[in-house]
Order: C-alpha cells, then structure tokens, then sequence
C-alpha cells in the first residue's frame, strides 16, 4: 500500500480521529484506574482491589468514550450494556493475566498491573470500537 492509501484507509475507518482520542482517555483512565488500585490495594486483597477499581474505570471510560471518542449523543441501554461486556472481558483477561503474573511468576502485583496494561488497552479499543459504540450506517446494513 502506498502512504496515501493508508491515511485514506484510516480516514475511513475513523483511526486518525479516534485513536488519538482514545489514547487521551485512556492516559487519563490508566492515571484515574491505576491510581485506584494503587491505593485500594493497600488496603484490600490485590483482586478485590482490581475490581473496585476496574468499577471506577469502567465508569470514568464509559462518559469520555461516549460522548468525545465515539460522539455517541443518544443514550442507549444497548450501549451501555455491551460497553460493560466488553471491560467484563476485559476485566477477567485482566484477572487472569495479573493472577499468573502475581501466584506463578511471583511479580509485585503493581508493578505486573502496570506491564498488563499496553495488552488490556488494545482489547479494550477494538472491542469498544467495533461492538460497544460501532455505527450502523446503510453501507453497514
């Protein structure tokens, strides 16, 4: 592919406006997530921390991706619920990942957390791109 068949590829599909805004939100999720359970996690079990933090996340994620990544300006229950499907994968890939990390590598839980996250990040875009706020439009239909 030449340069200009890829900037057009990906001014179709919305990557060059999108993403960077995704990655903003998401800089500002991982400080808002993170931080969450940096400090949960002195004072809860490492999972229970994860959870409650993930729930503070999720939250914060879901406005931003709404209403500035993916301009969605209706608020549909639908949404709303396949954005929670998507970080509920996205959660236990990150339960499972932080678990092996922590019991079978014997890694500090938050500094395996902070390595997980580039991978939870990518599974997070592509699922809320392509299932969570995806646009129908007649080309689609």
């Amino acid at each position: 592919m030449k340069s200009e068949q890829i900037r057009e590829y990906l001014r179709k599909h919305s990557l060059l406006d999108q993403f960077p805004k995704f990655a903003c939100v998401g800089i500002l999720n991982t400080i808002v997530g993170y931080g969450a359970f940096f400090i949960l996690s002195d004072y809860f079990y490492y999972l229970l921390a994860l959870i409650l933090s993930h729930i503070i996340g999720v939250t914060h994620s879901f406005l931003w991706n709404k209403f500035w990544v993916f301009k969605s300006k209706q608020f549909k229950i639908l949404e709303f619920a396949k954005f929670n499907l998507v970080y509920l994968f996205v959660l236990l890939a990150n339960m499972v990942t932080l678990y092996i990390s922590v019991s079978i590598f014997t890694f500090n839980p938050k500094i395996a957390q902070l390595a997980i996250l580039p991978l939870i990040t990518l599974i997070s875009y592509a699922g809320q791109k392509y299932f969570s706020f995806r646009q129908i439009t007649e080309k689609n239909c």
